[in-house]
């Protein structure tokens, strides 16, 4: 026994280095002696931080709290009125973790995104019916169609397994999209993203496929109908009143480009564009389809009927690194989407995606990502300001489909650098960063081969850099989405359904109900009964106003005749 145990003593010792601890598993609660700094607070002279000079004084804090109750009381008052437009704006990956740094990036812990200042907030489970953590697809299906499916499928129930066409095509298994159900309705639709537009989320809102991947026909089995052809053929596609974002790859056929060079890869040898151009034509639609920031930005709402628009062959770039001349901001394509649909006396509904969040996540890209939530938070801003008055006869919804493994960790004093580092660690005698992700590619970018972390002090010229990986605990070729619950924030009719805890399809039923849409079954609210199809609820008040008048007429003549 003794033997064994100078044999480990040895083989632990021989694991220690400079750097902290290597690959032994008991390295893992060895302190290093003497090998390098040592935490703030182990300094006998060490003074403790301090907050903001006016958050000290207890009267800012009684103030502050009663402001926020004034306004929480203000709230007591629900809007019970029929939601005529419904905006969904859907921050692809944007977890909880991401809005807090995202303040914090901004500015200040304290600071509010745009839709954080919304009245009601709840949570949503976002788990698909067959997998804990959730892809874009199965979480959309939930949210525009009130229906949790199975992880990659598109606008299809449970009973459709991934990747298989023959039972996507039976009608039974198909479901109704919240779109389908306002174009019935006649209301104007519309689509905004900053990813493919054939992509998971988008996709659920016009298209059905056993497969979230089939974009085009280079992959598409026998018998299904690809995403891409959906858009312009399909029963919702072929009447959205505005469709934007990006991959125009997979409406040209291979071998031609597209108006901003960029490669096709289709199969089939269609050009799509070119058959919505024509099929626009042919039902005398004022169509225009647009490529570039420009060429948005010159639209006249009042002059287009339907607007299409394609800017990148893949997804749109990272606003940060975009060429923000050419391709147009989630900002400015949701105004011009709202300026178009909101000719419709009728009403609309909108999906704005905010996809890039994700893909900045997926790549341990923390700043790329808190950046892009900048930039919804700027589109849904606009947004309140470009509806003015219409803002009460419209239902706003900010949620995301599903989370990310980001963690804000350790002690960071108050107003320190989201992107830095935030405390040290006595173990391995190194600072680490506040950001930091569960899994992903970034794993050997901070972490040496033959274990121990590496320094995040010789980095320290590269934080800002919106190439710079954030650290991942375990190596993964893609970081992966997380499980949690995500945020939902509302305001305007019936935006106090969405408070509490729920499963993530009851959103998908809350604006059913708030806009008067779905199945005659549906639950519907009394102000719905009031609202005729085809018209509005306008017209039948006028029509009761008549009728109380010809009674009234009818009594005053029956009580003059008894009195002569």
């Amino acid at each position: 026994m003794v033997l064994i145990g100078v044999l480990l003593l040895t083989s632990l010792c021989a694991h220690i280095t400079v750097h902290g601890v290597n690959g032994n598993p008991l390295s893992a609660f060895v302190t290093v002696v003497n090998s390098g700094p040592t935490h703030p607070m182990d300094n006998p002279d060490w003074v403790p931080p301090t907050g903001p000079t006016r958050e000290k004084d207890r009267e800012y804090w009684q103030a502050s709290g009663q402001d926020r109750l004034r306004r929480q009381l203000e709230h007591v008052k629900q809007n019970l009125n029929v939601a005529k437009n419904v905006i969904i704006f859907l921050g692809d990956g944007l977890s909880i973790p991401t809005l807090a740094a995202t303040r914090m990036y901004m500015g200040g812990e304290e600071l509010e995104l745009s839709f954080e200042s919304f009245p009601y907030t709840g949570l949503a489970k976002t788990y698909c019916i067959n997998y804990q953590v959730s892809d874009s697809s199965c979480t959309a299906a939930a949210i525009l169609t009130g229906v949790k499916n199975n992880y990659g499928t598109i606008g299809v129930s449970g009973h459709v397994p991934l990747m298989n066409c023959p039972l996507s095509l039976q009608e039974q298994n198909r479901l109704t999209s919240i779109l389908k159900y306002a174009q019935e309705d006649g209301r104007s639709t519309g689509i905004v993203t900053n990813t493919r537009i054939t992509h998971a989320t988008p996709a659920v809102a016009y298209a059905v496929s056993g497969a979230r991947y089939w974009e085009d026909d280079t992959e598409l089995p026998p018998g299904c109908v690809d995403i891409a052809s959906q858009l312009i053929h399909g029963d919702i596609g072929t009447n959205l009143t505005v469709a934007l974002g990006g991959g125009s790859r997979h409406f040209y056929p291979t071998g031609t480009f597209d108006s901003n060079g960029e490669t096709g890869r289709r199969a089939d040898g269609r050009n799509l564009v070119n058959e919505w151009i024509e099929l626009t034509a042919a039902r005398d639609l004022r169509a225009q389809f647009v490529h570039d920031r420009t060429g948005l930005l010159a639209v006249q709402p009042e002059l287009v009927d339907r607007l299409f628009g394609l800017f990148s062959g893949n997804h749109m770039s990272y606003r940060m690194l975009a060429d923000q001349l050419r391709e147009p901001s989630l900002e400015e394509m949701t105004v011009k989407a709202l300026e178009v649909l909101q000719r419709n006396d009728r009403g609309f509904l909108l999906l704005v995606e905010g996809g890039r969040i994700d893909h900045a996540h997926h790549d341990n890209l923390a700043k790329l990502a808190l950046d892009e939530t900048v930039e919804l938070h700027r589109a849904v801003e606009r947004t309140v300001q470009h509806l003015g008055e219409n803002i009460q006869e419209t239902l706003l919804l900010v949620t995301a489909d599903h989370s990310h493994t980001l963690t804000i960790g350790g002690y960071p004093v108050r107003g320190n650098d989201i992107l830095s580092t935030g405390d040290f660690s006595r173990f391995d005698r190194m600072p680490f960063f506040t950001l930091t992700y569960a899994n992903g590619p970034s794993y050997a970018d901070h972490f040496y081969e033959t274990g121990g972390r590496r320094n995040p002090d010789d980095m320290r010229d590269r934080y800002h850099d919106p190439d710079f990986t954030y650290p991942a605990a375990v190596p993964y070729e893609d970081e992966t989405h997380g499980g949690d619950d995500v945020a939902v924030f509302a305001q305007g009719p019936w935006a106090h359904i969405f408070s509490g805890l729920y499963e993530q399809h009851v959103i998908g039923h809350g604006l059913f109900y708030a806009a008067c849409l779905g199945p005659d079954t549906f639950q519907q609210s009394d102000a719905c009964r009031e609202r005729l199809r085809g018209g509005t609820a306008e017209p039948l008040r006028g029509v009761n106003h008549v009728l109380v008048i010809l009674v009234l007429f009818a009594y005053l003549r029956t009580h003059a005749l008894y009195i002569m």
